[in-house]
């Protein structure tokens, strides 16, 4: 346990980009929540918006985050880096006696949740992964009605995110979109595993049966489709199913010319909750008995930050670890068995001006993965001509390679 009285020594790696919030975060709130930037770790660090403001407090700059960590103990570690750097950075913080908050998602390989895992247990500290909406009042809520069973059992949970993604997008780093970065490593770039993340483990979390555990379904139907040149998928619609039966559909692209969502629709025995739409962003619960809850937006992004710190201070479990986290990281992985990647033809596929930059969009989808999303059913099974049905696939295998099992 920290003591109370101390300080809570944070460093920093990743400092541009997602890093910019936890700048502002730790510059902004960190006096009051007694935590204080002992050094910070990046190659690039112009990217960070208030670079100067931690120079001037004398924060140690380093290329990388072991030398920050071989020059400065630290308490917590906070990493805003490539998705290939999560768990060898993950473990190296662990090593030196911290613990860690390590931005989504977890990983990209079984090894990745196996070696995080082991590092975590040996070093007896905890590991937070970056879901912000688990650290939130109203998805714990909403967490905390469904496993009392107040909302009835869970039948059907749907997800619908459209998020337009442009040329400059894609070539931001040299990692997106790819299946394995330069060097190798398992990156496995994708809206399931990057920007729509957040949306498929809250599906998972909301459905775990403890506030740090996730539901591991035990089967999945994927269709994996491109209409970008990259090596990856930027289309996804995956059916879930578990082993009570509860039935999972995640709908999700970047090659679209319009923006929606996330939308989310929940149907439980005695409710259907909502997310998104003409309710707004916030969890409503409409019950068939008639009443209403209104679980509210979880739109704290910093929450996560504070959690950690608190947890630390106290011993009390991170509401996301890493067990909450390697649900989200199994259905990815198992998508992949499930689908090959199938291109869209050139006679779809067409290019658009978009915020100074270029936008590859594919005429329809937006609208016919809406319907897939209203009726919970793959692009196949709905009839559309350009879909390519995937396979039934357990998740039991993908689950035993991580240690899950």
């Amino acid at each position: 346990m920290h003591p109370n009285s101390a300080p809570v020594r944070v460093v920093l790696a990743g400092l541009g980009g997602y890093g910019n919030l936890y700048v502002d975060a730790l510059l902004n709130h960190g006096p009051e929540h007694q935590v204080q930037v002992v050094a910070a770790a990046d190659p690039a660090p112009r990217a960070c918006r208030r670079l100067g403001e931690l120079l001037a407090l004398g924060v140690p700059l380093h290329p990388s985050l072991e030398e920050a960590l071989a020059e400065q103990s630290a308490d917590l570690v906070v990493l805003s880096t490539p998705i290939a750097q999560h768990a060898p950075q993950t473990c190296a913080a662990l090593a030196r006696g911290a613990h860690v908050l390590c931005e989504k998602p977890l990983g990209a390989s079984c090894a990745d949740v196996r070696t995080m895992v082991a590092a975590r247990d040996r070093a007896a500290r905890q590991v937070g992964i970056g879901y912000q909406w688990s650290y939130d009042e109203p998805v714990l809520a909403l967490k905390r009605d469904i496993m009392a069973g107040l909302l009835g059992a869970p039948r059907r949970l749907s997800t619908l995110v459209l998020w337009p993604r442009d040329h400059a997008y894609y070539h931001r780093n040299r990692w997106a979109g790819r299946i394995r970065d330069d060097e190798g490593r398992w990156v496995l770039d994708s809206p399931v595993n990057n920007a729509m993340a957040h949306y498929l483990h809250n599906m998972l979390y909301v459905l775990g049966d403890r506030v740090d555990r996730s539901l591991l379904p035990t089967s999945l139907t994927a269709e994996l489709y491109r209409a970008n040149a990259i090596e990856n998928y930027d289309t996804a619609a995956l059916r879930l199913r578990s082993a009570a039966g509860v039935e999972i559909g995640f709908f999700v692209s970047h090659a679209v010319d319009h923006v929606v969502g996330p939308v989310s629709r929940f149907e439980f025995d005695d409710a259907v909750v909502t997310y998104g739409g003409p309710a707004g962003d916030r969890f409503v619960a409409r019950f068939a008995a008639g009443h209403m809850r209104d679980y509210g937006a979880p739109d704290q992004q910093d929450r996560k930050l504070w959690t950690m710190v608190d947890c630390l201070r106290s011993d009390r479990p991170t509401p996301c670890g890493l067990e909450a986290a390697a649900a989200h990281t199994a259905v990815m992985l198992a998508a992949s068995r499930s689908s090959t990647v199938t291109g869209f033809s050139d006679e779809q596929v067409r290019a658009v001006p978009w915020q100074g930059s270029s936008l590859v969009c594919v005429a329809g989808l937006g609208e016919a993965l809406q319907q897939c999303y209203e009726r919970l059913v793959l692009p196949s099974e709905a009839g559309l001509p350009w879909a390519t049905p995937g396979v039934e696939v357990p998740l039991a295998d993908v689950a035993a390679a991580m240690g899950l099992s």
